[in-house]
């Protein structure tokens, strides 16, 4: 271990990431300096959009990699992560020069990038499939040597406890946020971006026969254009800015009308760890009169103005009537339905009060 790194220190500062996850950069840069590399990452090896969080030096490399063709498959994962070992491997153990130069991932997404030579390691945690901690070294600078290696493998213990304590606090944080929402009567779920249910709350197992719990703990919708708008809202990907998304379910004989609420988790980058990544809750619209503007307002990401014309359509006024009533122009007001149809996710006046509950509506 090179003697400007207080290995005692740096322990610490692992298992204090494993509670603060913000600090695993600043751990990633001392897991770097020992084996002078650019940066470090960790990353969820699992099926789906990569889940990963990096030193900030190679923050944009690493983000345009698991953009890539090669973020699901590539030979460096093939040979060096795809079995959990319990010590760090360089490109060297597994790969000859040769094969190296004849790698596209190496040729035309590391170098390109100054980067090209690793010495990782791959932890398996219950979480998770399997978690990557990895150290990017430049191209330039040459191979990780074999010692550096087996220097690192002495904090790999500390590293994997880490990781398995940051899944577990990830799982206990989800946990209570949606028991923070049964308590204000509002059934909720924590899921993965594939939908699978990490924890959810008495209220969202019974919430109605149109959403529930299915095979293989997946969130399941009775209808198939709910299902697909529910996937859709997950699949978007976690580095964009995300306000969530709300999806209308219209009642039925035996169910209230529901809006289901899928909202980005934001657990300080513990979804790296526990692999869920949203809220899932449901709100029942239960009122005999239209909602309140407010309600429309908070549920359907409306404006003020949409609030109102849509209840007021709802309450059964004529798009004439709500021109009028507005002091707007008809050409306005149907512009501005236009808007409510797409935030709801219906095209017709009669489907949205329909959704809402209710059986008035006039369309001149």
């Amino acid at each position: 271990m090179r003697d400007y790194i207080n290995v005692e220190m740096l322990v610490d500062e692992i298992y204090e990431a494993g509670v603060v996850p913000e600090r695993w950069p600043q751990v990633f840069d001392k897991l770097a300096g020992i084996a002078e590399g650019e940066g470090a990452m960790i990353f969820a090896a699992a099926p789906g959009m990569p889940r990963w969080c990096s030193s900030a030096a190679i923050h944009e490399r690493v983000d345009r990699w698991t953009r890539s063709p090669f973020a699901q498959n590539n030979p460096r994962s093939e040979r060096l992560f795809s079995n959990i070992e319990t010590r760090f491997l360089t490109d060297l153990d597994r790969f000859t020069l040769e094969e190296l130069d004849k790698e596209k991932f190496y040729t035309e997404v590391l170098r390109p990038d100054g980067l090209g030579w690793c010495v990782g390691t791959s932890i398996g945690v219950p979480s998770s499939d399997m978690l990557v901690l990895s150290v990017e070294k430049a191209y330039a600078k040459g191979p990780v040597p074999r010692e550096t290696a087996e220097q690192l493998d002495r904090l790999r213990p500390h590293l994997a406890r880490s990781a398995i304590l940051a899944g577990r606090l990830g799982v206990d944080r989800a946990r209570t946020a949606i028991a923070t929402l049964e308590m204000i009567e509002l059934p909720a779920a924590a899921v993965t971006r594939n939908g699978r249910v990490v924890a959810a709350n008495s209220a969202f197992q019974s919430v109605s026969a149109t959403v529930g719990i299915g095979a293989r703990d997946h969130v399941q919708f009775s209808a198939p254009a709910i299902q697909t708008m529910f996937v859709e809202a997950l699949d978007t990907p976690v580095s964009l800015a995300r306000t969530g998304r709300s999806i209308p379910i219209a009642a039925t004989s035996a169910s209230a009308p529901l809006i289901v609420h899928v909202l980005p988790l934001r657990l300080a980058g513990l979804d790296v760890f526990t692999g869920a990544v949203s809220i899932v809750f449901v709100v029942a619209i239960n009122q005999q009169g239209s909602p309140p503007p407010e309600l429309l307002q908070t549920l359907f990401d409306l404006t003020p103005a949409e609030a109102r014309i849509a209840s007021m359509l709802i309450d059964g006024h004529s798009l004439t009537k709500v021109s009028k009533l507005q002091g707007v122009s008809l050409n306005t007001v149907r512009t501005q339905l236009k808007s409510v149809f797409a935030k709801t996710g219906v095209d017709r006046q009669v489907d949205l009060a329909r959704l809402l509950g209710q059986r008035r509506v006039r369309v001149v």
